[in-house]
């Protein structure tokens, strides 16, 4: 038996042994009906911060989601980092601080939904995007395409990411309280259409997704306006990721490529990154109140990226390049590797405060949103 046949193996007898049973209650449903997110039949407003359990020591977790709901947030989304978890091939690292599945089940804990968005490239200002640097070994081998060599070995990660995550997903009743897991929606690659165009890729890694197990959450994908056509796929909801001053902008955009469902931001920049050599990030916090307020009376849901970005452990941050300057040639060349902390200047600091942004955007979902209010106190700093 071939390691992938293993593996899919492993995946197709979990799921049969959680399937329903009788004396468990329904399962929680999570789906689209015309322009709107229904959670068991109800429509629903994603208010979602992201927040990614290798920047944050597994002590803070549960802090860090009591933060969130505290700030009216009702979602937390998360990338999950392949090289992490499986740092030589067929190695595989779940424990720790790579516990995904309980970081997804405390998340459900604290009552909140989840999002993965597991790539297999992520961006996320981390080394090579999340991808194995092993993966570099056969220079043949063609990152984020069709190339089978590629595909296999991404085929393997979400196979085995399938095992953890895939009976956590809402509609499976074998999951908690057996109403089903936290996870809603699943990511589909990251940003595909700012790196090519190629459906048939886009395809093949939703269908490795399918074949891992995740048929329950809602699959989507998500690109910056002006690239939807060169990511999206006709079957899939697609969401747009944009920065301050851009929302009417980039939410007509996508009504305009989309002429039906729901209107989310899936990154909303809350923030910014910090490279060596340059000052942190001081982004406009009244923008982007602003801005989530309009958010809010329109109905659309959102993801701010971040809410609480934490720190790049060990050798795990990438870099920029800043493409104003360019050689000769034409090629960018000013190499702006990203620091340690990824404070992102977010509403929760690296090291856990919440800042004024934060405490402006809890007083500004609370009062617009019912279903938010009373909100919980926010939880007293960790000694």
């Amino acid at each position: 038996m071939t390691r992938l046949s293993a593996l899919l193996l492993c995946v197709s007898v979990g799921l049969a042994a959680s399937g329903p049973q009788a004396s468990r209650p329904a399962a929680h449903t999570f789906a689209i009906a015309g322009n709107a997110f229904v959670y068991d039949g109800q429509p629903i407003q994603i208010r979602s911060g992201e927040m990614h359990y290798p920047r944050v020591p597994r002590e803070y977790w549960r802090d860090r989601m009591k933060k969130a709901r505290a700030m009216g947030l009702n979602t937390i989304s998360t990338y999950v980092f392949w090289n992490l978890h499986e740092p030589k091939p067929g190695v595989w690292d779940f424990t720790g601080n790579l516990d995904v599945a309980a970081y997804v089940m405390m998340a459900g804990e604290e009552g909140l939904h989840v999002i993965l968005r597991p790539g297999p490239y992520v961006c996320a200002e981390w080394d090579l995007g999340g991808y194995p640097a092993w993966l570099l070994a056969d220079r043949t081998t063609v990152l984020r395409s069709l190339d089978p060599k590629f595909m296999a070995e991404a085929g393997l990660y979400l196979a085995r990411l399938g095992q953890q995550l895939a009976p956590l997903q809402i509609g499976r009743p074998s999951a908690g309280s057996g109403q089903g897991g936290p996870i809603i929606a699943i990511q589909v690659e990251n940003e595909y259409g700012s790196f090519d165009k190629d459906h048939a890729y886009v395809s093949a890694v939703r269908d490795q997704f399918k074949a891992a197990g995740f048929t329950d959450a809602l699959l989507y994908t998500a690109d910056n306006p002006g690239d939807f056509d060169n990511g999206a796929l006709p079957d899939l909801p697609v969401v747009a990721n944009f920065g301050p001053g851009n929302a009417q902008k980039a939410f007509t955009a996508l009504r305009q490529y989309r002429a039906e469902g729901p209107l989310m931001s899936g990154e909303y920049w809350a923030g910014w990154f910090d490279a060596w050599g340059t000052k942190h990030a001081n982004t406009n916090g009244k923008q982007q109140a602003d801005e989530i307020a309009w958010m809010l009376e329109q109905g659309h849901s959102f993801n701010l990226y971040m809410f609480h970005g934490g720190t790049h452990f060990g050798f795990t941050a990438g870099a920029n390049a800043d493409r104003l300057a360019v050689s000769t040639n034409g090629v960018a060349c000013n190499f702006m590797p990203d620091i340690t902390s990824y404070d992102y200047d977010c509403p929760v600091t690296e090291q856990g405060r919440p800042t004024a942004k934060y405490t402006a955007l809890r007083n500004l979902i609370g009062s617009h949103v019912p279903d938010a209010a009373p909100l919980p106190a926010v939880p007293e700093p960790i000694p």
